[in-house]
């Protein structure tokens, strides 16, 4: 009876042993692809930011939620994807080099390589107040054809969060208009607000001709 109870012992502690190696299999398996995938896209990253002359100080950071992704992997899908990056822009006058910090959230992202599709992708960037002047001064400098005009014109541009407007000052403050962007089927859409010169308001005709100047060099530099 002993040897019995002896050998059912030995086969149940095999059997653990063999559960417990296959869990580690796993677990490393697992860990190994996340590293091999957030790897991946970090380097990619890095390699289109070096193709733009700029030497990038901070890696992304990639995390894929609690699902695990060899099982996504079988499925077709990763369930969710979370991505950080850092500002890489260089900004010279009215050139802009680099794109500005953002946050990305995908969820159900096929893993096909030629066409990935992702059911739900939300996106957040955060722009600087130097990014917005350059912008608004190159397209203002494309329209009137000399790279000078848009620097004299459009002086400085601060984000008003609280309003969700951007603050316009002309010519060192001589005149003042305040823009309210708004994101419209993938295009940056700006609808003037308010504006003055001198401190008296500007009819409405006036707005909406300053407005659709600035609208080109701003969507130019958001959508493409």
């Amino acid at each position: 009876m002993a040897s019995k109870k002896s050998a059912g012992s030995l086969a149940w502690k095999i059997i653990i042993g063999i559960l417990v190696a296959l869990l580690v299999l796993i677990l490393l398996a697992e860990f190994g692809l996340r590293w091999f995938i957030g790897h991946q896209m970090t380097s990619q990253f890095n390699e289109a930011a070096e193709q733009e002359g700029i030497q990038v100080k901070e890696d992304p950071s990639v995390s894929f939620g609690g699902s695990p992704l060899l099982l996504g992997l079988f499925q077709g899908s990763i369930s969710q994807m979370d991505m950080t990056t850092p500002s890489t822009l260089q900004i010279d006058g009215t050139e802009i080099k680099g794109q500005p910090a953002s946050e990305i959230h995908v969820e159900d992202m096929s893993t096909d390589q030629d066409n990935p599709v992702a059911g739900k992708l939300r996106a957040s960037t955060t722009v600087p107040d130097d990014y917005l002047l350059a912008s608004f001064q190159k397209g203002i400098s494309e329209q009137a054809g000399s790279d000078k005009v848009g620097n004299m014109v459009v002086t400085e541009i601060t984000a008003n969060e609280q309003d969700h407007v951007l603050d316009v000052k002309f010519a060192g403050g001589l005149a003042n208009l305040s823009l309210e962007p708004t994101a419209h089927d993938g295009k940056l859409d700006i609808r003037a607000t308010e504006a003055s010169i001198f401190g008296l308001e500007l009819p409405e005709q006036a707005t909406e001709a300053i407005s659709s100047a600035l609208q080109n060099g701003m969507s130019d530099q958001f959508v493409g």
